[in-house]
């Protein structure tokens, strides 16, 4: 499952996407979390495959993305993502973001560029203040931890990417995960959102916390 697909030009990277399940079926677009790719998705397809038409999108520098030369940032990821769903005519298709791939999503459905038919994230933080003990985690995290955690994405990333460069990869996101502004987190935007919403939380989660995802259901209303 994905592992065929087309590359989609948005501005100056590639964009990898994969498709699988029932072409006919209502669109889902499924976007994975920082240093992962579409693989991340594989144990939910045989849940779904039967009734939706999977869309896997790889944001730049992941998968069989192209980095690009633009520095990364949620704001940039949220126009490559838009780019590649005009381009497919799926400006209508429902969101399933896991934790960066959530915070693009809920960045889409509060721009008003799409209408997307439901939205699901999955650990995503709506915001993170200055102060949230999530930024030193972050902060302390090094390439070497993540390599000796991930070894087999890594591995997975370093085979397929048309230009691997896992350091300067790893040094983007890890910054992304660390920006403030409107090029971050979509914060206060969110209450724009005016498609169904369901905020999936996981337990033994470390980075997201009950209070991230409650606030996060709270902004939205309905």
């Amino acid at each position: 499952m994905f592992d065929r697909g087309q590359c989609i030009l948005a501005q100056d990277a590639a964009i990898f996407v994969a498709e699988a399940g029932k072409l006919d079926g209502p669109p889902v677009v499924l976007l994975h979390g920082g240093l992962q790719s579409r693989r991340s998705f594989l144990p939910l397809v045989p849940h779904l495959a039967s009734r939706f038409r999977l869309i896997a999108i790889e944001t730049r520098g992941h998968g069989r993305s192209a980095i690009g030369t633009q520095p990364m940032s949620y704001r940039q990821l949220e126009q490559d993502i838009l780019a590649v769903l005009q381009s497919l005519g799926l400006t209508d298709a429902a969101l399933v973001g896991h934790s960066d791939g959530g915070i693009v999503a809920l960045r889409l459905a509060a721009s008003g560029a799409i209408r997307p038919r439901f939205l699901a994230t999955i650990g995503a933080h709506a915001d993170l203040q200055e102060a949230d003990p999530v930024r030193d985690l972050y902060r302390d995290l090094t390439i070497e931890d993540w390599r000796a955690q991930f070894p087999k994405e890594v591995a997975d990333y370093e085979a397929e990417n048309p230009t691997p460069d896992f350091d300067r990869l790893f040094a983007q996101t890890r910054r992304m995960w660390l920006g403030t502004g409107d090029d971050a987190y979509p914060g206060t935007r969110i209450a724009h959102i005016q498609c169904p919403l369901l905020v999936i939380h996981g337990d033994e989660d470390f980075l997201v916390s009950r209070r991230h995802s409650v606030a996060l259901a709270e902004g939205v209303e309905g």
